[in-house]
């Protein structure tokens, strides 16, 4: 074997040793699976959140009331307000709900008269919500003081006398009539303020989840304390963004009648589930850990209707969102191909559906540990099951859909991580590099070498759809680096001729073999 490709197999193998962490690093898909198994978390707990107020109402006949009632609780809640919602029940002259233990009323019309003259009965005239406040639009506040002022000075408040206290009766809505019927359409900055901020909870609970679980597996994996901090950092801003865009994203869809057909043909859906002993109780315990209380019969079926259709809307919501970066990529950018682009979505779709799937059946189940362990309770065990199931049926479903996939589709991260291995292998060579110097090289290309980077590899091939086009742009870059790394050795002169004929000398004399001398017989 020759002198070079001896020293080129040398070259090869360090630096295939040197280099496993390193093409490793673009291989797996981190940022990637980091999201899918939170993914059906995401879709489930938007929807939770949005099926706690009454948007599916917003766009029927004075759908502008019930958005003024969640409005108003919202507002209460940021206050830090012990709020009950109450209205659900539809209990007659019932209040819609319960600030710190005081019943309230929201009246929102489009005058002050209207507003007010809807609390007063229409046969009697008399104050129809004995001991609780009337809650009136912000904007109709002093107009409202001064009806009910007359309406008291005429007896038709019972328990009041004197006029001047029509304002312990009145409440002051948080939002105005106007912004009370923005919020229950869609396509308006009051709307999407409403959506953002009722998602607000849910996305910052969505990214401690992430924190925590991305926390974790950093220790495991070796981590210490700073670097895993700033890790689960990075990784969890990306599912708390996501919820909060998808969450809001689905408000806006949910304020359509659309919305409500879906709600119907879910009822038709799980009506078969309903007449089954274990079917009812699965649904019973789902719609009690969503809403935070217990909820049965009719209720609880209607509930879990409207949050199955929710659901639907959040999962295709929160797929598209996930997939709108690579979607970019390859129609825009041309930094991924379509195969990988199809091959990303067909796995976030199913690890979404997965982990919405695992999510419904985990909350129930929770739900249903948790009532009966006093300890742990309905709420808390839906959560636990929610989030355990979310993650044993995201990530199954995501490998298991990859899995399949990678046996028809290649990953461009692995054409492109070969094409790079190849190149490196060969700058070593023609650089003649030592061991020290590939472990220099090694460190570049484990700084310079990322999906980014990656993309930008596989972009510059993509006119002429040539991988000798990747391989140039892998050796322009690489190639500067061996030049600075070549110029770091140490200069030196070569011997002399005659150093070098002297050291021949030695070399002839060392493998000279004595001559034997004559041999003497013994007479």
């Amino acid at each position: 074997m020759s002198i070079k490709k001896v020293k080129k197999n040398r070259n090869k193998n360090i630096l295939a040793k040197s280099s496993n962490k390193v093409s490793e690093r673009p291989l797996r898909r981190s940022k990637k699976s980091a999201k899918i198994p939170n993914s059906g978390l995401m879709a489930g707990e938007a929807a939770k959140r949005l099926e706690r107020t009454q948007i599916s109402k917003y766009h029927s006949k004075g759908g502008h009331g019930f958005a003024a009632e969640d409005a108003n609780a919202r507002a209460d809640r940021i206050k830090f307000k012990r709020v009950v919602i109450t209205g659900i029940s539809n209990e007659a002259d019932g209040s819609d709900r319960i600030v710190d233990g005081i019943p309230v009323q929201t009246k929102y019309f489009s005058t002050a008269r209207e507003t007010v003259n809807a609390a007063f009965d229409g046969n009697t005239g008399f104050y129809r919500y004995q001991k609780q406040k009337l809650e009136v639009p912000k904007d109709q506040y002093d107009e409202c003081v001064k009806i009910m002022r007359e309406k008291i000075a005429q007896g038709k408040v019972a328990g009041y006398r004197n006029p001047k206290k029509a304002k312990y009766i009145l409440k002051r809505g948080a939002v105005t009539y106007k912004q009370a019927r923005n919020i229950a359409r869609a396509g308006n900055v009051d709307s999407l303020i409403f959506d953002a901020q009722t998602q607000a909870v849910t996305s910052s609970y969505i990214f401690a989840i992430s924190f925590a679980i991305h926390y974790a597996k950093m220790r495991w994996n070796g981590e210490k304390h700073q670097q895993a901090i700033q890790g689960a950092l990075r990784s969890a801003i990306a599912p708390g963004g996501t919820t909060l865009i998808s969450g809001i994203v689905s408000g806006q869809l949910l304020r359509s009648r659309s919305a409500a057909v879906g709600a119907v043909l879910m009822r038709s859906g799980i009506k078969n589930i309903y007449k089954t002993s274990v079917g009812k109780t699965a649904i019973e315990k789902l719609a009690t850990a969503s809403m935070g209380k217990t909820l049965s019969g009719a209720a609880a079926f209607n509930h879990v209707a409207k949050l199955l259709r929710s659901n639907i809307i959040t999962t295709t919501v929160a797929t598209t969102v996930i997939t709108t970066p690579n979607f970019y990529r390859v129609a825009f950018a041309r930094s991924i191909s379509w195969p990988q682009f199809g091959k990303d979505l067909i796995v976030d779709t199913v690890s979404i559906a997965g982990g919405f799937a695992g999510w419904m059946g985990g909350t129930a189940a929770g739900a249903a540990i948790g009532s009966a362990v006093p300890i742990i309770g309905t709420a808390a065990g839906g959560i636990a099951g929610g989030i355990c199931g979310t993650l044993i049926g995201g990530t199954i479903s995501a490998k298991g859909t990859k899995a399949i996939a990678d046996r028809f589709i290649e990953d461009d991260v692995k054409r492109m991580c070969g094409i790079l291995q190849s190149v490196v292998e060969s700058l070593a060579c023609e650089y003649l590099l030592s061991e020290n110097e590939i472990q220099t090289l090694s460190v570049s290309v484990k700084k310079d070498v990322s999906p980014k980077w990656l993309r930008q590899m596989y972009r510059a091939g993509i006119d002429r759809r040539s991988d000798e086009d990747r391989r140039s742009f892998v050796y322009n870059h690489f190639d500067k680096i061996c030049l600075r790394i070549v110029k770091k050795r140490p200069k030196f002169l070569l011997p002399t001729a005659e150093e070098v004929r002297n050291h021949i000398d030695l070399l002839v004399h060392a493998v000279q073999i004595p001559r034997r001398g004559p041999t003497c017989v013994s007479t």
